[in-house]
């Protein structure tokens, strides 16, 4: 790695500028602009993910003693017995729960709020999963944790159908705003049922039986048999890993996205650093950030290939919204 980075370090000098977005010759080295400072603020964009993510919680409170069915905004839903939740002494809670969820379906928001589909493997290296849902979980009697005494039964809608998946959550990062790392749950078996609705409406989805809180996903591993190997996306002046992610948004029908977790601070370039991205994977490199009160971003297009390099130059701004409706039309 040493070597590729000292030989393509040669190119620096070149007028950087003249990189097109999808140049298939891209050099290493940072972008100049000579109106730009030399470093940005990290402070709004890190707020951001928790601005994203604490208005998209819904609440519900469901009694205990009775049968509750709570239908997320985005069609999740959650299947809730009697007697399913107790305190933490063991004694079982006589009132009210309050379910709190957030579900991410969309690849705007999820790059908006900082999450991606990045996971362990079997050979405990880091790679996009590809992911049929996102959801957040956490359940309080009188803001307190509680402990389940049986299984919650999740659905989650998806036209993708005769997958096999896996239930994934991620144990390092059980929290609402923290940075989230799929690992595969043992026994979080995942099978294929469609949901009708009181109307009469059939729904597409897969079910899980579930009996924990935090982050969890429904999503398998990426079978793909082509080589791996690692890309690079190009750095403007002033940008880094501090102050903004690049993130990589796989073509297909399931959700993959990878977020880049490594900065050459030398070479000016962000990489995943693991070499798990399959080669010729269409996909979009997104770059972003939020220097002050509005997002900066920007993407290109990419057929991927082992030392790639791309390039983010040509920079929008705007709000959440934009931004997120930006991904969704890539």
């Amino acid at each position: 790695m040493k070597y590729f980075f000292t030989i393509l370090g040669c190119y620096v000098c070149i007028a950087l500028l003249s990189c097109s977005s999808d140049s298939e010759d891209c050099n290493i080295g940072p972008i100049e602009n000579p109106n730009q400072q030399a470093v940005i603020d990290s402070t709004a964009y890190r707020q951001s993910a928790h601005d994203c993510r604490l208005p998209r919680v819904q609440r519900f409170q469901v009694s205990n003693f009775s049968f509750s069915e709570i239908v997320a905004n985005q069609g999740t839903i959650l299947n809730i017995n009697p007697k399913t939740f107790s305190k933490p002494d063991g004694t079982l809670v006589e009132g009210d729960v309050i379910i709190s969820m957030l579900e991410m379906y969309q690849p705007g928001e999820i790059i908006a709020c900082q999450l991606s589909t990045n996971a362990l493997n079997q050979n405990q290296s880091i790679e996009p999963l590809l992911s049929e849902s996102i959801f957040f979980l956490d359940v309080t009697y009188n803001d307190e944790p509680v402990i389940f005494n049986q299984d919650i039964q999740v659905f989650i809608p998806s036209e993708n159908q005769n997958l096999e998946l896996s239930l994934f959550h991620s144990p390092s990062c059980p929290h609402l705003d923290c940075n989230v790392l799929w690992e595969e749950k043992p026994q979080g078996d995942i099978f294929e049922e469609p949901y009708t609705n009181p109307t009469g409406d059939v729904v597409l989805g897969y079910r899980s039986s579930i009996q924990t809180t935090g982050w969890l996903s429904i999503a398998r591993y990426n079978n793909s048999q082509e080589p791996r190997g690692t890309l690079y996306n190009k750095a403007i002046a002033g940008y880094n890993i501090s102050n903004s992610n690049t993130f990589l948004y796989y073509d297909g029908t399931s959700t993959a996205i990878g977020m880049f977790s490594k900065f050459d601070n030398e070479n000016k370039v962000f990489s995943e650093q693991y070499n798990e991205i399959p080669n010729n994977t269409p996909s979009e490199v997104i770059f972003v950030s939020k220097p002050e009160t509005e997002f900066k971003f920007g993407s290109s297009a990419v057929i991927t290939k082992d030392g790639k390099i791309t390039v983010t130059q040509d920079l929008q701004s705007g709000s959440e919204t934009t931004l997120i409706a930006y991904i969704n039309n890539l």
